[in-house]
Order: C-alpha cells, then sequence, then structure tokens
C-alpha cells in the first residue's frame, strides 16, 4: 500500500526545487553525489602554522553518532551507536602562483551493537596546482581511500549502501589547461580509479564488484567575462569490472558536454557541466534481451546564490547512468537534486539540506518481471556553537528515505554530536 503522508512531503519538496530550477532557468549545476558526508574533519577557517615552508592546519573531531537503520535493511533494521574519532593533517606548501597539498585523514570508529572487521580507516590526498608564465595551467591529484564506510566513492549514485565490506580506492587525474590568447584556450583532463574489495559484506547484504574505470576529456576553453570561462569537450569513458561473470556492466562512453565555472553576476557563481553523451555496453546488449544503451541529456552542476548576512544557497542538479549491480541491469539512470542551505554568523553557525533523486533501470526483474525504480530522499538539518576559534561544537538529524520494491526500500534516521578542535 502506497504510504500517502510520504508522497504528499515528497511532493512539496519537489515542488520546491521545481520553483528553483524555473527561477534559475539553465545556469544550474554540480553535484556532490556521495549519499555519505564528508569524510574530513570540518575547518574552523583559521590561518595555519607556518612549519619551515608547509601551512600546516591540524584538526581533531570527537563524536557520537546513532543510526536506527544500520544496514539500510528493509525488514530487520539494526540500530547502533557509533563512536568516532578522526583527524585532519593538512600541509600545504605554496610556490608563487602554485601550491602542492597534502591531506591526510585517519578514521577509528567503535560500534556499540555491530562487529567489523576494522575500526581503522584510511584517507590519503595529495595534489599540486601549478600556474606557468606561457599560459599552462596543470592540476594532478592523487587519492586513497582504505575503508568500508564511504561507498559514494564506489557507486556514486547510491545503489549500493554501507555493508561492512572493506574496499580500496586508487584515484589519479592530470587537468590541464593552455592560453594561446587572453581569451581562448584547449583543455585536457584524464583520470583513472581503481577499486578493489576485500572480504564479505558484514551485513550478508550483496556484494559489489572490483573495477577500473578511465575518463579523458579535452577541448577548447574561452574567457566569456573577466570571472566565468566556458570550456566545449570531447568526453571519453571506459569502465571495466574485473571478473569475467560481470563483462555484462563493461562498457565505454562518449559525449560532448559544454561546461561553466565562475561567477555569473555579484551574487551568483556556478560549477557546471551539461551536454549530451552516449554509452556503449557491449557485451550486456548481447546477453540480455530487450537491453538498450544509455544515450541523453547529461547533467552535472550546481549553482550559488550568496544571500548576505553570512549565508548562501546552492541547488545541484544531476543527471547521469551509472554502472549497477541489481539483477540483469548493467546501469541505472540517476535524475536529481539537492538545495544546500548555510549560514555562519560566527558563534552560531548552521545548515540544511533537502535531496531528492530518482534511480530507473531499464530491465525487468527476471523474477517478478518488474522495472526496479528507486525514490531516495535526504533530509538533514544542524547547528554549531563555536566556544572559541579552535574549539566548537555540532549537532545534527538526517532522514533518509529509499522508495524502492522489496527488499532495496529503507528508512534510516541519523542523529550526530561531534566536537571538533583545531584549524
Amino acid at each position: 500500500m502506497v504510504d500517502l503522508s510520504r508522497v504528499e512531503f515528497k511532493t512539496v519538496i519537489l515542488v520546491g526545487l521545481a520553483l528553483m530550477v524555473s527561477a534559475v532557468v539553465v545556469d544550474a549545476q554540480g553535484f556532490q553525489m556521495s549519499l555519505g558526508r564528508s569524510m574530513e574533519v570540518p575547518s574552523q577557517g583559521l590561518e595555519p602554522i607556518a612549519v619551515g615552508p608547509f601551512l600546516f592546519s591540524p584538526a581533531i573531531q570527537l563524536g557520537w553518532e546513532n543510526q536506527s537503520n544500520l544496514w539500510r535493511s528493509s525488514s530487520d533494521p539494526v540500530e547502533d551507536e557509533i563512536l568516532l574519532a578522526r583527524m585532519r593533517l593538512l600541509f600545504e606548501v605554496p610556490i608563487r602562483e602554485s601550491f602542492v597539498r597534502i591531506s591526510y585523514n585517519p578514521q577509528y570508529r567503535d560500534y556499540k551493537n555491530s562487529v567489523l572487521r576494522s575500526k581503522w580507516e584510511h584517507y590519503l590526498t595529495v595534489s599540486g596546482d601549478f600556474e606557468f608564465s606561457n599560459g599552462l595551467t596543470l592540476r594532478a591529484d592523487y587519492s586513497f581511500i582504505d575503508g568500508d564506510s564511504s561507498v559514494g566513492q564506489v557507486d556514486p549514485g547510491g545503489e549500493l549502501v554501507f555493508n561492512g565490506q572493506r574496499f580500496r580506492r586508487h584515484h589519479f587525474g592530470i587537468n590541464a589547461g593552455y592560453w594561446f590568447s587572453s581569451t581562448d584556450g584547449l583543455s585536457f583532463n584524464v583520470a583513472e580509479t581503481k577499486v578493489d574489495w576485500r572480504g564479505d559484506p558484514v551485513s550478508g547484504t550483496e556484494s559489489w564488484f572490483d573495477y577500473s574505470q578511465t575518463t579523458a576529456r579535452a577541448g577548447w576553453l574561452h574567457q566569456l567575462s573577466p570571472a566565468l570561462v566556458m570550456d566545449v569537450s570531447l568526453d571519453y569513458r571506459k569502465y571495466e569490472p574485473d571478473a569475467a561473470a560481470d563483462r555484462t556492466r563493461e562498457y565505454s562512453g562518449t559525449g560532448l558536454t559544454a561546461g561553466f565555472r565562475g561567477q555569473l553576476n555579484e551574487v551568483l557563481s556556478t560549477e557546471m557541466r551539461i551536454g549530451y553523451a552516449e554509452t556503449d555496453f557491449s557485451a550486456g546488449a548481447s546477453a540480455v534481451p530487450g537491453f538498450e544503451d544509455f544515450s541523453g541529456l547529461v547533467l552535472d552542476g550546481n549553482i550559488t546564490w550568496d544571500l548576505g548576512s553570512e549565508s548562501k544557497l546552492r541547488l545541484d542538479l544531476l543527471r547521469r547512468p551509472f554502472a549497477s549491480n541489481y539483477d540483469l541491469n548493467s546501469y541505472y539512470t540517476a535524475t536529481g537534486g539537492r538545495l544546500l542551505y548555510d549560514i555562519d554568523r560566527g558563534r552560531i553557525f548552521g545548515q540544511a539540506r533537502a535531496r531528492l533523486q530518482t534511480n530507473s533501470y531499464g530491465i525487468p526483474d527476471s523474477v517478478t518481471g518488474v522495472k526496479r525504480s528507486d525514490d531516495l530522499m535526504i533530509l538533514s538539518a544542524g547547528v554549531g556553537f563555536r566556544f572559541t576559534e579552535k574549539l566548537s561544537v555540532r549537532a545534527a538529524y538526517s532522514h533518509e528515505d529509499r522508495e524502492a520494491p522489496y527488499p532495496f526500500d529503507y528508512i534510516n534516521d541519523i542523529v550526530l554530536l561531534d566536537l571538533i578542535f583545531g584549524y
């Protein structure tokens, strides 16, 4: 039976998003797609410590969290309390107009009711941004994750939920631009991602698969205004599962997109990419009757409105295909939006979030014969207080609701408290 209260509430949120979209028209977008929270200790916004050639920004976060449905189960929710300790060790080296950044975030979690294989997680990021007098700009970055909770880094669209299975993720990327005049230039981006899973899920749910992903983009840069840059690019993506049994999920994709980044006016800024993309699941198309490759609009970006009075509002929009591990489906299409409101009044600060997303699948379930469609809703709000410049406390509440065919539907409520000391 349909839960009318949930439908009516989601309708209100959808109408609100639609009004925002109509107000800003096509200027939007840039989406943080992970369902989870940031794995980095929040910054206090203070000047870093000078240590020789380094600018050092250390911090520690101590937290308590309660989740009503830790494993996102449809029929057997497990409530759990989590004690968390996380550290941020951030080093930056300024080099004239360039800089190098090294960030290491170890995390320790202790569960009251659940036993995981390891209580430690590790997050490492190394990046460098370089500008040269001949018009060349270069950014290189490497990130490494060894853990189990940040599953949004593996499946950004949200099909995969936390199940306690550990993984390692390596990501390396290079972004280059060359300005051959004051208004025009060329861009080239390439990235490689590798994900390896270790062991089986702790919760007993279905596991994901090891894979590699290569992306590349090349295009033309144009300075639309002193504060706004556009690029028109050809995109390429190659997604390759490691195991032969998962070859139906292998694909290559191409696209033509336009990106916009910078200030639209004094109060509106954007980072948005929109265009057309096609995929080729050659193995999936030959193995699954009725299979259709994805082709159509892709959108990924944001627009931010500076409201003044230390507050801002941001709209994120998303439409993209993501690899799937569900039944005979090789992929699903994620379409969604999110509103983010942030306010900072010195001692007191806060935020509110509302996200709606639909994940659509093209191949009917091999048992029920029904096509799966997931409606995700995440609502959250939090408030914080600064005792001093370096010490603050936060409290937040989050509600996750995924309406989907059994057994993929779930509701999870999260309450968290944390204390942050540092820079």
